[in-house]
């Protein structure tokens, strides 16, 4: 069953249907809130509040629209409201230890089998892509997001921004260039890299 079909459904009364709607998409929205924020608390609490208020407006959905663009749209606009409150995305710094604890929140099972030096060289890689994303500009970022690591299509994160295609791709090719950068000037930083002083 589709994702309309299911919201239509909670609007005819049966609330078991938006229970499913919430077990389809809680996974991809938390990556989702959780790679624009880089904090499990804060990801978590954007997850709730766009299920809240899907679930109050859901009589305001458009017939013939996307849900999945509906709910990134809230999404987004809730995890631009979090930054705001930050005051500067720049100053968004997530520890290599508090990154890996929130991965693991969602999908990473107990025991990897790694030993602790590659535990912590993945922490200290998802820390500088973190970082990294913090550090290019917003309306880059939330493409680069969309498009890497959510799947999503050009088409529709133009839809889910509101701004043409040919715009996103230009976000997405500067944003990828910025990024570049970023990271290749961390590189001489942290495990296995350290600048001497």
């Amino acid at each position: 069953m589709s994702d309309e079909q299911l919201l239509g459904l909670f609007l005819g009364g049966d609330k078991d249907s938006f229970n499913v709607l919430v077990g389809r998409w809680e996974g991809p929205l938390y990556h989702f809130a959780y790679r624009f924020l880089g904090q499990h608390e804060e990801a978590r609490d954007v997850c709730q509040e766009t299920f809240l208020r899907v679930y109050r407006r859901a009589d305001r959905f458009r017939d013939g629209a996307k849900f999945s663009t509906w709910l990134y749209q809230i999404a987004l606009n809730l995890c631009r409201d979090v930054a705001r409150k930050r005051k500067r995305w720049d100053r968004i710094f997530v520890s290599p230890r508090r990154a890996e604890a929130g991965e693991r929140a969602v999908a990473e099972p107990a025991d990897t089998g790694e030993g602790t030096e590659e535990k912590v060289l993945r922490a200290w890689q998802r820390w500088r892509l973190r970082h990294a994303l913090a550090a290019i500009p917003s309306d880059q970022r939330e493409v680069v997001v969309m498009k890497t690591f959510q799947g999503m299509k050009f088409r529709e994160i133009a839809e889910i921004l509101g701004c043409p295609e040919s715009t996103v791709k230009s976000r997405m090719y500067y944003g990828l260039a910025n990024l570049r950068e970023v990271l290749a000037a961390s590189r001489g930083t942290g495990p296995g890299g350290g600048r001497k002083e």
